[in-house]
């Protein structure tokens, strides 16, 4: 699989590896999702560098840990990635961000009941399929989600709390929104769904086709985490959820009079898709990602009236889903 960075939303995603991370397994309705504390192990080496530790590092991340160096610290040299590890994260600041981050998520068992609650929908709903082995990494503010073969880890260090006081200085308020603990399991779902389930389609992508696109991954999403609330799912606050559904009409009319649709301009679809204070080109009173939501609700006028499974929801094309759902809020 080719290296890829993807910023969909908050989450920024880097892809590599040489396959996908789905492996076909027999349904296991006991299995127990544990998530692997990359985090750790790495604050341990740090606080006392020894070669013995080194060496474990490398036998039990093989894969995470190299990938972990070009993504975090732009190094991919084996000879000077430990100097290079100890010398990123002896930043005063640094420092206190990784060790609030461990704190935090000094327990995850509550993700990893709910990881393996997904996971058994996952099974149920893509025959016999699994999530990766999951893991977790302090990035430095980096990646949210890295993606490998088989194997997903998430930078909790993105994840402390939408008034965490090192964020202030970095992230706006709209970005800060889903820097928080409750979307570290969505995340880890929605970052497998996208590098192995749902693929965009070949031909020229339009606003259209990135709509459903997104509204794919957030229907998926609310069938494998079936007690979370819609809110939760795509990441908006209650007032901008009935902000959405009360203009749902009129930013429709908008996207069909003014051509935006079908429109390929990159510009057009970013501002409709990407995340942002409010989407500008519907009205400065609305939240961004305008058109995840509107994709979000096709979609599911489309699942509602074809009564489909998810893997047929999934595997339609665009203009199919757009014409049988019959959409006209």
């Amino acid at each position: 699989m080719r290296n890829i960075v993807y910023a969909l939303g908050l989450i920024i995603i880097s892809f590599i590896g040489c396959s996908g991370t789905t492996v076909k397994k027999e349904y296991d309705p006991g299995k127990t999702i544990s998530i692997k504390r990359f985090d750790k192990d790495i604050y341990d080496y740090l606080k006392q560098p020894e070669a013995s530790k080194e060496t474990t590092l490398k036998e039990k991340y093989p894969v995470l840990l190299p990938a972990f160096g070009r993504i975090a610290m732009d190094n991919s040299d084996p000879s000077t990635f430990f100097t290079s590890l100890r010398e990123y994260f002896s930043h005063s600041t640094l420092n206190k961000i990784y060790q609030d981050a461990l704190t935090t998520f000094s327990d995850v068992s509550e993700y990893e009941k709910e990881l393996s609650s997904a996971n058994a929908l996952v099974s149920e709903y893509f025959s016999g399929k699994s999530l990766p082995e999951l893991a977790m990494h302090v990035s430095g503010f980096r990646e949210n989600v890295i993606i490998l073969s088989n194997l997903i880890s998430i930078s909790t260090d993105k994840y402390l709390g939408d008034n965490y006081q090192a964020y202030l200085d970095f992230f706006q308020p709209f970005e800060r929104q889903q820097m928080q603990s409750k979307y570290i399991v969505r995340d880890y779902i929605k970052a497998w769904l996208m590098s192995d389930i749902i693929k965009g389609e070949v031909h020229e992508q339009s606003l259209l086709s990135s709509m459903i696109y997104e509204g794919k991954i957030l229907y998926a999403l609310s069938q494998l985490l079936p007690d979370r609330d819609a809110n939760d799912i795509i990441g908006y606050t209650p007032q901008q959820s009935a902000w959405c559904t009360n203009n749902e009409k009129n930013v429709w009319q908008k996207l069909v009079k003014d051509n935006y649709l079908f429109s390929t301009d990159h510009m057009v679809i970013t501002r409709f898709i990407n995340d942002a204070p409010y989407t500008g080109l519907i009205s400065q009173e609305s939240p961004g990602r305008i058109g995840v939501w509107t994709g979000w609700q096709i979609v599911n006028k489309y699942a509602k009236r074809k009564n489909a499974s998810l893997e047929e929801i999934i595997t339609t094309d665009t203009q199919t889903i757009l014409k049988e759902a019959k959409y006209n809020p």
